[in-house]
């Protein structure tokens, strides 16, 4: 069995909310050619077509404002409990998905929580759960669970201000799950959305695991693939540009990291409008979070916090 692991993120451009990285694996005897075709699972563009089972792609292509998580939560949560976890709460998936993040450290994540699912039908999660185990057992593939790294703003400004580079935090982030996917009983192939611009990895994956044995064998605009020999695990690390519109892996990671940031700006948005109702909603991206910011300016709470842990510094 090879064990093959997409990694996304979602959340790297905002100023406020967290960074999420997570990374989604199977365990196959042979990587298909195209995983919705060989799964039967839909995309975003035909999600609406009756299909029993739920639509992985791109988080962009399937979460709006508008329409709300829905569509991230069916096939996250579906996912989830053919691995055998349902949790009923933000939190309880943290902890499902091996996430560590101090919430209590922050205001407006103390004590607070979110019951799951969030909008959709748990009797409809349940039945998607079920199709999509006959639909890996057909094929002979295993769904090996979800990890996940979210790093709030106070940790994400410690980070860079450690690195002095926002990309490097990261790509320091994306390859600590590739760590924890690390084994010696399965050859471990990762396909990971490429990061940026960068073409060339090896010299950071080589830094990233010192004394191991790292070789670039491609570096290009399209695909940059590293392979990596560390304490008898073998791995092989691909960056693909686009990955999440070829590799259903990363498509699932970054609906994951979606799903995950977007539950934390709701309680985010709860806290401050409980404050002052007329603080408007933010998503922590640039269009909006500069209105926001002005709406709490004047709040006593916002004079008594941290604007370390508040505000991203990149």
């Amino acid at each position: 069995m090879k064990l093959i692991v997409g990694i996304d993120e979602a959340g790297y451009s905002p100023l406020l909310g967290p960074l999420v990285v997570s990374a989604a694996a199977f365990e196959v005897l042979d990587i298909p050619e195209n995983w919705w075709q060989a799964l039967g699972i839909p995309r975003a563009c035909d999600g609406q077509s009756g299909s029993p089972l739920p639509a992985v792609d791109d988080s962009k292509k399937l979460y709006t404002p508008s329409n709300g998580v829905n569509r991230l939560e069916r096939a996250v949560l579906a996912f989830l409990s053919v691995a055998g976890y349902r949790p009923a709460s933000l939190r309880e998936l943290l902890a499902c998905v091996y996430a560590r993040i101090d919430l209590d450290a922050y205001p407006w994540y103390r004590d607070a929580d979110i019951t799951l699912p969030r909008a959709t039908d748990p009797f409809d999660i349940q039945n998607h759960a079920g199709e999509l185990r006959t639909a890996l057992d057909r094929v002979g593939m295993r769904f090996a669970g979800f990890r996940s790294s979210p790093l709030a703003a106070g940790e994400f400004n410690r980070q860079v201000r450690r690195t002095s580079n926002k990309a490097l935090v990261l790509l320091n982030t994306t390859l600590r799950l590739v760590e924890l996917h690390l084994n010696p009983v399965n050859h471990t192939i990762f396909y990971i959305d490429k990061q940026g611009a960068r073409n060339a990895y090896r010299d950071l994956i080589a830094q990233y695991f010192f004394g191991s044995a790292v070789d670039s064998t491609i570096e290009g605009k399209r695909l940059s693939t590293c392979r990596l020999s560390r304490e008898g695990c073998r791995a092989e690390l691909n960056f693909c540009l686009a990955g999440d519109a070829t590799h259903l892996p990363i498509a699932l990671a970054s609906m994951l990291s979606k799903y995950i940031r977007e539950l934390c700006m709701e309680i985010f948005n709860r806290y401050w409008q409980a404050i002052d109702p007329n603080v408007p909603h933010t998503s922590g991206y640039r269009n909006d979070c500069w209105a926001f910011l002005k709406a709490v300016e004047a709040l006593p709470q916002y004079e008594r916090a941290d604007k370390a842990m508040l505000i991203r510094e990149k």
